[in-house]
């Protein structure tokens, strides 16, 4: 009998142990602290004015469709870059509904069937599923600890000499909260221009440091020397997942740049799925970047100090260096997997934390914390792992 669905959905759906525990749990009304969430609008964090006003409603109620997004919204973009002293035209942009669909678009853009892209590890888990489904190959680079996360270079040319058409950075990557460094960025741009790979460099944390850094590079937009698609959006930028408005910015040399958007342009043509109001009220949404997101930053810096301060001392807990973003890495004594602590901490202590693995991270016995946790709730999931570890 022919199979009925494609070979690129074949994923296995079972819950794991962990999730049918923690579902159990939940339908048993015991109170779970979540130390996974990282939904901003569930973390209490609030909206300090209203984001749409009537006048760009009514805008909205014309639909001219723009492939690249609206010009006034593009504009904005442009803008909000140049104040960064980054070098970013409206034209260079391309607005889609999610990172995510950004990232569909560039690898619809960059690859044909069974080619590569070169993705960090450990990571999100979102570009292994990302790449399945457009039928491209997830080829890891490493990055390595030793008191800070780096960029394994070696590990990096090896998986550029193997083959990728596209080099995908995290700056800030997601878990580690590692920034790629200037002397990382000089290192990457002349390997990747030896391979011919492009880069591909999410930036969705990149507003959220925990201290000042001179070592650290900044933004990716505008980048002159080799082709770059720069990605960001307004669900972590401003704490508005939501809103539904994401962008890329495509610099390198000129030609280069004028192929790929003519390409994009008839991608994102095809689907046209970025809502008019958002584009519209951008302006305003932009903002109250500034206040959005000190006050995310006010959140995940204070949780971060909490935690280093309740692990301090004796604890068998160790947590790993982290340089921004909204995620801390912790490595708990190795008695125990970290699928095992996961659910060591959610049935005795009603305490929620993502087993390492699903971040493909390698070190053993790690669990990954949300930053975003509302502050009383963060500090008591905490002590309950610590005392949980000190058995």
């Amino acid at each position: 009998m022919r199979e009925m669905f494609s070979s690129r959905t074949d994923w296995d759906v079972h819950p794991s142990a962990h999730f049918s525990l923690l579902q159990g749990k939940r339908s048993n009304g015991e109170q779970v602290i979540d130390l996974t969430e990282s939904n901003p609008t569930r973390c209490g964090i609030t909206s300090p004015a209203p984001l749409f006003e009537t006048e760009s409603l009514q805008r909205s109620l014309v639909y001219e469709p723009d492939p690249k997004g609206l010009v006034a919204a593009r504009q904005t973009i442009a803008a909000w870059y140049n104040k960064q002293h980054r070098p970013v035209e409206p034209e260079q942009i391309v607005l889609t509904a999610s990172t995510s669909e950004a990232y569909s678009f560039l690898l619809r853009l960059l690859c044909n069937v069974d080619e590569a892209v070169a993705t960090p590890k450990p990571s999100y888990p979102l570009f292994e599923y990302l790449c399945r489904l457009h039928d491209v190959a997830c080829r890891h680079y490493g990055l390595a600890y030793d008191g800070e996360w780096y960029i394994d270079i070696g590990s990096l040319e090896e998986t550029l000499t193997r083959g990728a058409k596209a080099l995908i950075l995290v700056h800030p990557n997601n878990p580690t909260g590692s920034y790629v460094k200037s002397d990382e960025r000089k290192r990457i741009l002349k390997l990747a221009a030896s391979h011919g790979t492009v880069l591909i460099v999410d930036e969705v944390f990149h507003s959220f440091p925990f201290g000042n850094d001179t070592r650290r590079a900044g933004s990716f937009a505008g980048t002159p020397d080799i082709l770059t698609f720069t990605v960001n959006g307004l669900s972590k930028l401003v704490a508005l997942p939501q809103m539904k408005l994401a962008w890329t910015v495509v610099s390198g040399p000129r030609e280069e740049v004028k192929a790929a958007l003519g390409r994009l342009e008839i991608i994102s043509d095809t689907y046209l799925s970025v809502g008019t109001p958002v584009q519209q009220a951008l302006g305003s949404i932009l903002e109250q970047q500034g206040v959005r997101s000190s006050r995310v930053l006010e959140r995940v810096r204070g949780n971060y100090a909490e935690l280093q301060r309740i692990v301090a001392g004796d604890s068998p807990i160790t947590v790993f260096r982290c340089e921004g973003g909204w995620n801390a890495i912790l490595r708990l004594p190795a008695t125990r997997s970290d699928e095992a602590w996961a659910l060591r901490l959610l049935q005795s202590e009603n305490v929620l934390a993502h087993p390492g693995h699903l971040f493909d991270c390698e070190i053993g016995s790690c669990v990954v914390l949300s930053l975003l946790t509302e502050p009383q709730l963060f500090s008591e999931g905490v002590h309950r792992m610590r005392s949980a570890t000190m058995v």
